[in-house]
């Protein structure tokens, strides 16, 4: 039998199961934009759901902090992802009636890479020097204030190439966030509170994480701000890895960046307090194993919803990234919620209708 000999109400019946299956409920694509300082482990949750629940897709397009939450301002994502929680005048801009849930999800520590032939790994930086070679104050590899913090090496007189970000981004805020902490001179020059983009920047600028980390490695006597995941995944033109700064923290100890002292930054004495909002901030890490430059990062959802089944997915979704997706935090390169931050969460997720 042929198509065309089909009875009108066996054809309509027929044409009715095509898009979906008989029996079986249409899938839903959740559309997300964003920060790329977590974009690996968010596509990596979103992989990992998609297995579990081939109906529900999460397109995430990680174009930068300040795009994400214009486009969830805007109303063009499902959900938008920041580095820096929105301030009070980024949430009165979101039409009234829908309203913002604010959601930590992960957390990772922000690394200063360079390319600088013959130097060591774990290349020490003390605060105000890291603060001075992004004020433009200190040019040159062979520095004094390099110089005495790394006295078993030999460093080129070579000209330092600060490398930044090109967008509005989260990871820039919270290395803001931490010059402002460290260095005086920097809050007179730049100005006391943190930024999305560096004020009147020196240097080269790349668009996201990977534009920063394709400029370092390009460029020999470069020096730039990196989310710790792309920096354990790039590597230099000749193959060997790309080196990662260990910097002085509060208790004035050189700490490398790595899973365990990203944890102290989050544990007491760094962190005593959850608010309310999950406004969650390490502004300068007080523990001696702390790495000094740690952030959370955050997801945003409309409070109340159009699509009521959107709203349901997103929060089948978030649920999973917040339980079971945290098994895969360390492995590539991110930090897992502390319990207690999850557990706000979580509960902070049932707010989404």
């Amino acid at each position: 039998m042929t198509l065309r000999q089909l009875s009108p109400a066996a054809l309509a019946l027929l044409l009715a199961c095509l898009p979906v299956g008989c029996g079986r409920s249409e899938g839903v694509t959740l559309q997300g934009a964003g920060a790329t300082f977590p974009a690996p482990l968010y596509k990596r949750w979103f992989l990992e759901y998609y297995k579990q629940h081939p109906d529900v897709r999460v397109n995430y397009q990680p174009v930068g902090s300040g795009a994400g939450i214009r486009q969830f301002t805007e109303g063009l994502v499902t959900f938008g992802a920041s580095d820096a929680y929105m301030s009070q005048d980024e949430i009165a801009k979101v039409p009234e009636g829908r309203g913002v849930v604010l959601l930590p999800m992960t957390a990772g520590s922000i690394v200063l890479c360079y390319n600088l032939p013959g130097a060591p790994e774990g290349l020490k930086l003390r605060r105000q020097a890291y603060a001075d070679i992004f004020l433009g104050k200190i040019t040159s590899w062979a520095d004094p204030a390099i110089r005495e913090s790394n006295p078993d090496f030999s460093l080129p007189d070579v000209p330092i190439t600060v490398v930044r970000r090109a967008d509005s981004s989260g990871t820039t805020y919270n290395f803001t966030n931490t010059l402002c902490a460290v260095s005086e001179d920097w809050k007179a020059a730049k100005g006391p509170k943190p930024s999305k983009t560096i004020p009147d920047p020196v240097g080269i600028a790349g668009k996201g994480n990977s534009g920063v980390a394709a400029l370092i490695q390009q460029t020999p006597g470069a020096i730039g701000y990196l989310e710790y995941g792309y920096a354990e995944l790039t590597h230099l033109p000749d193959g060997a890895p790309l080196p990662m700064a260990h910097l002085e923290n509060k208790s004035g100890a050189f700490v490398a960046a790595t899973p365990e002292s990203g944890k102290a930054a989050l544990a007491p004495p760094s962190l005593t307090r959850i608010p309310d909002n999950l406004h969650v901030a390490v502004d300068d890490p007080a523990g001696a194993d702390a790495y000094p430059i740690v952030t959370c990062t955050w997801i945003l959802c409309s409070r109340h919803n159009a699509d009521a089944r959107k709203a349901e997915e997103l929060k089948k979704v978030l649920r999973f990234c917040l339980t079971d997706g945290q098994q895969y935090s360390a492995e590539l390169g991110y930090i897992p919620l502390p319990p207690e931050v999850a557990e706000k969460s979580l509960k902070a997720l049932e707010e989404i209708n």
